[in-house]
């Protein structure tokens, strides 16, 4: 992050007009299982699921870098197809929310696809894109396509649980580590935002980030807050009847994506993401967004208030 981006909150972090080219998603498509005490759902899963939802509900270009295994069960259900790994299976993960309501939920990957690799970007049909999303759920993202998002795109945000998830090798349990150690660190001065949930912000020295680059961390029914550099300040959530949080943080990122590539500053970006964060809990799985959903967040992209119906 240059020194010319101290006033990204201030100012447009994207400017829509000069961009090149549309937004680059890299990410594993999965196939998620959801269980809550109430039922048990099979669903289209991965950060870039999400993602492309929200990008192509509001008719912003995306093209997407993604494995799957020759077992994907949703090539009607994405726009964008992945890459089809014939020794490999689809990344299928079970989230289990049935725990103590003080307890995080457990997430196991029953199966994992392939990571993407640099090789994987040959699949890149431009040169140059506006925005560039690591948007992996655990592992897939490997330091060699960080390095090749930054390459490409003229701004780059990272979701942090790419970075930091880890599955543990005999209970398949995803855990986290620091991102100080990780070789991802080193590039934080490369990026123009990081993602992160309230839960994952112990695992990043915020201090320290923010000095680097524009955090986001969000909470839930509590807002976002942006960090950058000695500047912070908070954004309020939209009201939702909460039934699956699943995809919240990655249904933020379609939203705030798309408002900074239409030249919102990064404050309107922000308000953007969390109207569809909202929108993603009050369903189960990836939701699908009305023609008023997508008409209302009109109002938002206009720098006006919008209230969920």
């Amino acid at each position: 992050m240059n020194e010319e981006d101290d006033g990204i909150v201030e100012s447009n972090g994207c400017d829509g007009p000069g961009l090149a080219g549309p937004i680059l998603i890299v990410g594993n498509y999965c196939h998620d299982t959801i269980i809550t005490r109430s039922s048990r759902t099979d669903t289209l899963g991965g950060s870039a699921g999400y993602l492309v939802n929200v990008l192509d509900a509001l008719g912003v270009e995306s093209e997407v870098i993604s494995k799957v295994g020759p077992d994907f069960a949703y090539r009607s259900r994405v726009s964008h197809p992945p890459v089809v790994v014939e020794r490999s299976a689809t990344t299928h993960f079970v989230a289990d929310y049935t725990g103590a309501e003080d307890e995080d939920r457990v997430l196991r990957a029953v199966k994992v696809c392939d990571p993407i690799v640099s090789s994987d970007f040959g699949r890149a049909r431009r040169s140059r894109y506006g925005i560039g999303l690591a948007a992996g759920v655990a592992g897939e993202i490997l330091p060699e396509a960080l390095e090749r998002i930054i390459k490409l795109c003229d701004r780059v945000i990272v979701d942090l649980q790419a970075l930091i998830r880890l599955i543990d090798p005999v209970t398949r349990v995803v855990k986290y580590r620091k991102l100080e150690d990780t070789e991802f660190y080193g590039m934080l001065d490369r990026v123009s935002f990081v993602k992160a949930a309230q839960s994952e912000a112990k695992y990043i020295d915020l201090e320290n980030a923010r000095q680097k680059t524009c955090v986001i961390v969000t909470n839930g029914d509590k807002g976002s807050t942006v960090y950058i550099k000695s500047k912070e300040y908070h954004v309020p959530a939209f009201p939702a009847s909460e039934l699956d949080p699943t995809g919240a943080g990655d249904s933020f990122l379609g939203g705030f994506t798309a408002g900074l590539y239409r030249g919102l500053s990064v404050e309107k970006a922000v308000v953007v993401g969390n109207y569809f964060g909202a929108l993603a809990v009050s369903h189960v799985g990836i939701p699908t967004l009305t023609q008023f959903q997508v008409k209302d967040s009109d109002k938002l992209f206009s720098g006006n208030d919008c209230r969920l119906a």
